[in-house]
C-alpha cells in the first residue's frame, strides 16, 4: 500500500466532511489492490427539530499506471419514509476539490450552496449552485443551475431587509453570511416592536432574496427580490457566462461536473 497516497486520501475524506471514520476501511481495501471500490457512510443532519438522514456511496479507483488511487465522486442519497421520495445525486471531486458532505444535503434538502469553481480555461470563479429536480443529464443526474455574481444575487444587501440582531456584531454577521453560503439553515434573532423572535434563513438566488421561516419552520414570506426584473442586458450577460462556464462532462454520460 502506498502510504503518502494513503494519507492523502484519508485529508481528502477529512476535507469532504466524512471525518476519520472511514480510514481503516480504506487502507483495508488498498491493501487488498482492488481496482475499485466503494465505502459507505450514513450521516445525520437536523433540521428545526427533526433528523435527516442522508446515505452515501463514495468511490475510490486505482491507477492503471501504478498503485495510486483516487477518491473521484461519491453518491448522496436523501432518505425518506417513502422510497419513491427519496433524492440522490452524484457528486464528481475536481483535483481534490468538490461538494462537501454536508453541502451535498443541504442541495438535495432544495438549498443552494456558492461554491469557487473553475470553467473550462481553469479560471476561476464564484457561483450558486442549486438542483434542479425537474430536469436531469444524460448521466441520469440532475442538471445543476447555476447563479453567477453577474445574475444579481447579493447575500449581504437581501439580509439587511431584515430586522436581524446578528447583524450589529461583524464577527456574528460573517458566520450568519458563511453558513448561508454552505446552504445551511441559518438559526437566526428577529427584533420587532421590542421583542426578540427565533427565525431560520435560507439563501435564495434564484429570487435574490431570503426565504425566512419561524421556529417550527414554517415559511413566513420570501423576500422582495433585489431587482423587479431582470433587464434583457443582464439576462444576457449572465446566459453568456454560463455558456462559457459550462464543463464539457456534463455534455455526456458519466463524465464529471466541475465542483
Amino acid at each position: 500500500m502506498n502510504e503518502q497516497n494513503a494519507e492523502f486520501l484519508k485529508e481528502r475524506l477529512f476535507y469532504l466532511g466524512f471525518g476519520d471514520k472511514l480510514n481503516a476501511e480504506l487502507e483495508k481495501n488498498m491493501k487488498a489492490g482492488k481496482e475499485q471500490f466503494q465505502i459507505p457512510f450514513r450521516g445525520e443532519f437536523s433540521k428545526g427539530n427533526k433528523k435527516d438522514l442522508v446515505d452515501y456511496q463514495i468511490d475510490f479507483s486505482k491507477s492503471k499506471q501504478g498503485d495510486m488511487y483516487f477518491v473521484n465522486k461519491y453518491q448522496a442519497t436523501l432518505k425518506n419514509e417513502d422510497a419513491e421520495k427519496e433524492k440522490l445525486q452524484t457528486f464528481y471531486i475536481n483535483k481534490g476539490n468538490g461538494v462537501t458532505a454536508k453541502e451535498a444535503y443541504n442541495m438535495l434538502d432544495g438549498r443552494a450552496v456558492n461554491k469557487k469553481l473553475m470553467d473550462r480555461e481553469d479560471n476561476p470563479y464564484q457561483a450558486w449552485l442549486q438542483i434542479n429536480f425537474k430536469e436531469k443529464e444524460d448521466n441520469g443526474n440532475h442538471k445543476l443551475n447555476r447563479y453567477h455574481t453577474a445574475y444579481g444575487f447579493d447575500l449581504e444587501k437581501s439580509l439587511a431587509k431584515h430586522p436581524i440582531k446578528e447583524l450589529a456584531d461583524p464577527e456574528q454577521k460573517a458566520t450568519v453570511m458563511k453558513n448561508l453560503e454552505k446552504g445551511n439553515l441559518q438559526q437566526v434573532t428577529f427584533q420587532r416592536e421590542g421583542k426578540d423572535e427565533k427565525m431560520y434563513l435560507e439563501a435564495n438566488p434564484k429570487d435574490r432574496n431570503v426565504i425566512v421561516y419561524d421556529s417550527a419552520m414554517k415559511k413566513q414570506f420570501q423576500g422582495v427580490k433585489e431587482h423587479k426584473g431582470e433587464t434583457s442586458e443582464l439576462k444576457e450577460k449572465s446566459e453568456k457566462k454560463e455558456m462559457k462556464d459550462e464543463p464539457e462532462e456534463r455534455k455526456s454520460k458519466g463524465r464529471k461536473m466541475s465542483v
